[in-house]
């Protein structure tokens, strides 16, 4: 079974957004865990070249968990934007997906926690990395 099939049963409501409209902007704080419904999004980094694509994402796909995975107190670590079409977003239920969380092991939650802490680690090196190629295909004069 598709995760996506297995979110539902979280899903609290709905939103739609413009083509360019913002869904989550990087640095704010947020609680809300989203599904992509229907049409595409691009995840931004902030860097100090400006903004880089970190990934683009399609229907099914799951974004904002990590606040889920580090208590729902961090600030988001990326922006995502609606693409080129309009979007459809599902909203998870929180509370509910915290119960559960909270009914796993703390070995497991830990593990959780870690992976998320990766995950966000690993986007700021992506987007250092695109920043220092583009960097490199510009001549020199």
């Amino acid at each position: 079974m598709e995760i996506e099939n297995l979110l539902y049963a979280y899903l609290a409501s709905e939103e739609r957004y413009a083509p360019g409209e913002v869904i989550i902007q990087e640095g704010t704080m947020g609680d809300w865990i989203y599904l992509l419904m229907e049409g595409n999004a691009k995840v931004t980094k902030k860097t100090g070249k400006g903004a880089v694509l970190i990934e683009n994402l399609k229907k099914g796909a799951v974004f904002g968990e990590m606040a889920l995975l580090e208590n729902l107190r961090d600030s988001r670590s990326a922006s995502v934007v609606a693409g080129d079409v309009p979007v459809r977003v599902g909203i998870l239920d929180g509370e509910k997906m915290v119960r559960d969380y909270e009914s796993l092991s703390p070995e497991l939650k830990l593990l959780f926690k870690a992976l998320a802490g990766r995950l966000r680690k690993a986007n700021s090196k992506v987007a250092a990395l695109v920043v220092g190629l583009n960097q490199m295909e510009k001549p020199v004069f």
